[in-house]
């Protein structure tokens, strides 16, 4: 199986969603991780208002309304994990 054949388990489902911005962004984790052969754990991060999505292959960052990189966006970005540990 290779990443681009969409059984497999290492390509994502599918492209992240992107909608128009409304400009009251707020970035988060959406739980899912996707798996591609070149880039593995990619976490999809996702907006609470327009419900685009990205990954840290997509070319661009997002920001939120402050016009800010949400820190766990930029973790993402720089490959380090800063998501609270848990008990």
């Amino acid at each position: 199986m290779t990443a681009s054949d969409p059984s497999s388990p290492l390509a994502p489902a599918r492209s992240v969603s992107s909608w128009p911005c409304q400009s009251v962004c707020v970035w988060r984790p959406t739980g899912d991780t996707w798996h591609a052969q070149e880039h593995e754990d990619l976490r999809v991060f996702a907006c609470s208002a327009c419900g685009s999505e990205w990954v840290r292959t997509e070319s661009w960052t997002p920001i939120d309304a402050q016009g800010q990189v949400p820190e766990a966006v930029l973790a993402e970005r720089e490959g380090t994990d800063r998501r609270p540990k848990g008990p």
